[in-house]
């Protein structure tokens, strides 16, 4: 009797052991334990909130900035942890050039400038989760899609600062969705993303760095008072993964 109960449970067992060991539908990207991904991009240009300047002699003055985007260069890292949860973590650089700045008086009067961006370094560390793929995949292009939500750093180095150390920190949150789909081998995947790095700006730094600026060019003292606090660094990118099985 013990004998049959078991021969039934392994015949009851051998559609769920057989369905595990499956394959995935041809051209699924199959599960990495590791992987790392360079990648190439763009910034999106973005625009500040209001801020404004007031100069030594009592002039003041609304600044308009039109940040300009740029290209970049970086490189992620992914270690699976179960499942469809993975961590991973990246490290990009961008310089932009020079932005537009527009200084409006209380006179209606406009000073246009241009400025240096500062050398730009983003990083993150953050969760992501694959989402689940149809079965049975009835697409004709197979790519496994992903998203990511974990804190970020944005590191600012301006080039001539006249301010105490070599760089300013920002801290934020950085929210991801990207796609891979294989090129004709699991070791090799293309890598396509966008991500959002909602940026907590330190307005005292970028008081006093902002304030030497101005100086020089007033030949003045000069302050400047900001009424924002986040912004919203977007990134494009595209990368090429080697995963480790």
């Amino acid at each position: 009797m013990r004998l049959s109960v078991l021969a039934l449970a392994g015949l009851l067992a051998l559609p769920a052991a057989a369905a595990a060991q499956d394959p995935l539908p041809p051209g699924q990207l199959p599960p990495a334990r590791f992987s790392v991904t360079p990648f190439v991009g763009i910034r999106v240009p973005y625009s500040t909130g209001d801020a404004f300047l007031f100069t030594g002699d009592g002039r003041s003055f609304a600044i308009d900035e039109d940040r300009a985007g740029g290209a970049l260069a970086g490189v992620e890292a992914e270690a699976r942890v179960r499942g469809p949860l993975s961590v991973l973590g990246s490290l990009a650089y961008s310089n932009a050039g020079d932005y537009d700045i527009t200084l409006t008086s209380s006179e209606g009067e406009k000073i246009p400038l241009i400025a240096d961006t500062p050398d730009t370094w983003m990083a993150k560390l953050a969760l992501a989760y694959r989402l689940p793929e149809p079965r049975p995949d009835n697409r004709r292009f197979h790519p496994a899609g992903f998203i990511s939500a974990g804190p970020s750093l944005v590191r600012t180095n301006w080039s001539e600062s006249e301010l105490d150390g070599s760089g300013d920190n920002h801290w934020g949150l950085n929210l991801g969705v990207h796609t891979a789909t294989t090129l004709g081998t699991p070791r090799l995947a293309l890598n396509l993303g966008i991500e959002d790095y909602l940026t907590f700006w330190d307005t005292d730094r970028l008081a006093a760095h902002e304030a030497a600026l101005y100086g020089e060019f007033f030949e003045d003292t000069a302050a400047v008072d900001f009424h924002y606090s986040t912004s919203n660094l977007v990134m494009l990118r595209l990368g090429l993964s080697f995963r480790f099985q």
